[in-house]
């Protein structure tokens, strides 16, 4: 008992003496600020703003640009189609030399002093000849093909503008959707790195430690492997920020080898917008939606076309006429019009009774497109009203998240600040330290993601309801 005794007060001196020792300076905590207090560092003068992102892409993205030609050859099909109620003015002409070779028997005959039997025989002749034609026709009946052909390209250049409309807000929510998603990995960057730092920092602050007396050398192990493994953490991230920087340079149309910067949107640190009631966003989306409307136009404009391949079992009714003259010297060529002339007039009806069942295979394939195009439209609609619900549930979720997360910071904040004094004092532990540091870093990385998780939720949904 008396042993144990002396033991005690041989362990109470040794405490007091070592809190009278001053101990070495300690890391400082992150003070966290909040959303308001928050400062980006000063971009440079030639970052792209998301507004000027998505100008460059609407300038010169590819996909948009192939929707805008596909248009502009949809105008010329219609062209096309009006062609055939027009009437068609043909013009020919020829001059030609035609050899007539000799030596060709062409009757016999008696000379009447010797009375014997000659043979005539052609000469060799050479004709040369002059001509021209002018024919026109004019188509009177086909069946309804021409109308309804003409129907169909009016519906199919209304489709492709429709389609152009769509193809530009899906061009306008692929910029914002990894405009936002650099500045997620931008972001992550610099937690991670304020990570490493906090970790180098703790590693020194533990050999301090160690030298005076105050720490094992496994502890000074331990945390030089924390600082070492968040600096490996860092520098994946950095690889992560550089293909979500080449995935932005090819949606706009840059150069993925030029030098890019970005400025964060001023609203980037505010939380996300309540979001609409779903079943109204629904039945805006459903009326505004340009791809619904290029699928209603698609299944009409097949409809049209079926009905004109229905066309080929009617008769055709056309009118044709043509002026030439063929003439074998120029003089004659130039006679007056009603001499050494050709003039011809007809009215032309034409039917195919039977083509071994063409015509019947073209129209049921036309009108299992008409199945095909009204099918679309039914998935689209489906379609559309899904990536409303899906984005109003992200938004919905990512506010929660945003609030959650910032609650989570502060704590993190100051469970850190307490692990660092209690191990100052002797009363904590390297572990403690380690646990809140990755409390901190998981709060900040987890508040950065419900923010860009918001606007990308905010962008999804202005696409999902037409803009």
């Amino acid at each position: 008992m008396t042993a144990f005794r002396g033991i005690a007060a041989a362990a109470l001196i040794a405490a007091a003496a070592r809190a009278q020792q001053p101990a070495p300076p300690a890391p400082q905590p992150a003070q966290q600020p909040g959303p308001a207090q928050q400062q980006a560092a000063p971009a440079p003068s030639n970052a792209l703003t998301l507004e000027q992102a998505i100008q460059l892409a609407l300038d010169r993205n590819y996909d948009l640009r192939r929707t805008q030609y596909q248009s502009l050859s949809s105008e010329q099909d219609k062209v096309i189609a009006r062609a055939a109620i027009l009437p068609k003015l043909d013009f020919n002409g020829s001059l030609s030399n035609t050899r007539n070779g000799g030596g060709q028997v062409v009757g016999t005959f008696t000379n009447p002093t010797t009375g014997a039997e000659v043979v005539q025989v052609s000469r060799t002749e050479v004709f040369r000849g002059y001509g021209a034609t002018l024919s026109a026709s004019q188509l009177l009946f086909d069946g309804g093909k021409w109308w309804n052909n003409l129907a169909a390209a009016d519906l199919n250049l209304a489709s492709s503008e429709a389609n152009v409309e769509e193809q530009r807000l899906t061009t306008v929510y692929t910029v914002e959707q990894r405009f936002y998603e650099l500045v997620r990995q931008q972001r992550q960057l610099q937690v991670l790195g304020e990570a490493a730092k906090r970790s180098r920092d703790q590693a020194d602050f533990t050999q301090r430690l160690f030298e005076g007396g105050r720490a094992t050398q496994a502890d000074v192990y331990a945390a030089r492997a924390n600082r070492d493994n968040d600096e490996i953490s860092r520098l994946g991230q950095e690889t992560r920020v550089e293909l979500a920087r080449q995935d932005l340079a090819i949606t706009i149309g840059a150069d993925p080898a030029d030098p890019l910067t970005i400025v964060e949107p001023a609203a980037m640190q505010q939380d996300p917008g309540v979001p609409p009631p779903a079943q109204g966003a629904v039945q805006t989306a459903l009326a505004r939606r340009p791809s619904l409307k290029a699928f209603a136009l698609t299944a009409e404009a097949q409809r049209k076309s079926a009905s004109a391949v229905a066309g080929d079992y009617w008769p055709v009714l056309s009118l044709s006429g043509s002026y030439g003259r063929q003439t074998r010297t120029l003089d004659d060529f130039t006679k007056p019009l009603d001499q050494a002339s050709t003039l011809r007039g007809s009215i032309n009806l034409t039917w195919n009774i039977f083509n071994g069942f063409a015509t019947k295979g073209t129209v049921e394939k036309a009108r299992i497109g008409e199945l095909l195009a009204e099918n679309d439209l039914v998935n689209g609609r489906r379609g559309v009203a899904s990536d409303v619900e899906r984005a109003v549930a992200q938004l919905a979720t990512a506010r929660q998240q945003v609030r959650i997360a910032a609650q989570s910071l502060q704590n993190a904040s100051e469970n850190l600040r307490l692990a660092r004094t209690r191990q100052q004092v002797g009363v904590g532990t390297q572990l403690e330290v380690r646990d809140a540091e990755l409390k901190l870093t998981q709060a900040e990385l987890a508040r950065d993601n419900a923010l860009v998780d918001g606007h990308e939720a905010e962008s999804a949904l202005r696409r999902a309801m037409g803009g």
